[in-house]
């Protein structure tokens, strides 16, 4: 599955353990895979800003998602953090991103394959480690 949120939380992982990778996209990326996914975000501003960047009409769907091995998530991340109880209006987090104070990231869930492989770095032969390292590769699956 896909999602999109304006955050992420270890609550939002079905179970543990569970390795997550974070990698930063460009806004075609962003856009084209938010078009497939479930919108899990809960204030206006940020839905709006995302509708301005994708040209999408989605509206604020404050949800809790609950992701497995293979989901993504699509995260509208602020690099920033807010004075305590501040909500952003349409207008800030829009100058927020021109100025480069969020970002699109790509959030991908992998499996436990990812502590057996940490574990077997230095204990395993080669055939081991690269099968747990493509199992990693492959969200925890067998090839």
């Amino acid at each position: 599955m896909i999602y999109l949120a304006n955050g992420f939380s270890p609550s939002m992982l079905s179970h543990l353990p569970l390795g997550v990778e974070f990698k930063e996209v460009d806004k075609s990326e962003f856009c084209d895979a938010i078009k497939h996914g479930i919108n899990s975000i809960g204030h206006s501003g940020t839905i709006d800003l995302v509708n301005k960047l994708c040209g999408t009409s989605l509206n604020v769907n404050r949800i809790s998602i609950k992701v497995e091995v293979g989901d993504e998530i699509y995260i509208i991340l602020l690099t920033v953090r807010l004075e305590e109880g501040k909500i952003l209006k349409s207008e800030e987090i829009e100058q927020m991103y021109a100025e480069g104070k969020v970002k699109l990231v790509k959030a991908k869930i992998y499996g436990a394959v990812l502590e057996d492989l940490t574990n077997c770095e230095d204990k395993c032969d080669e055939i081991t480690y690269d099968s747990l390292a493509n199992r990693a590769k492959n969200g925890g699956e067998e090839e």
